[in-house]
């Protein structure tokens, strides 16, 4: 199944990138970059793997301790919406 991103899935993958280079080193920027790689090429196969989120019609997936990614299935595509802090107050 095809993978698309959202501006705000970009806008948002971009500021966790930014910020484990503005305070963590590499090494954690290509970790989190494996993980994400690795989840995506999962949901690509396995779409439903991750459990459904507080908002009808969306799922959501722990990348690590610290982030998740938010993600709905429409039109055979599996799109996503958004990478959030898992400690963060927010409606997924």
């Amino acid at each position: 199944m095809e993978i698309a991103w959202s501006e705000t899935a970009l806008v948002t993958y971009f500021k966790v990138i930014d910020f484990l280079f503005d305070f963590w080193t590499e090494k954690e920027v290509a970790t989190f970059d494996e993980n994400v790689e690795a989840l995506l090429h999962r949901l690509a196969f396995h779409n439903h793997i991750c459990p459904e989120s507080k908002l009808y019609g969306f799922r959501k997936c722990v990348i690590d301790e610290y982030n998740a990614v938010v993600y709905q299935i429409a039109n055979n595509k599996v799109y996503l919406v958004t990478f959030l802090d898992n400690r963060s107050a927010h409606s997924y």
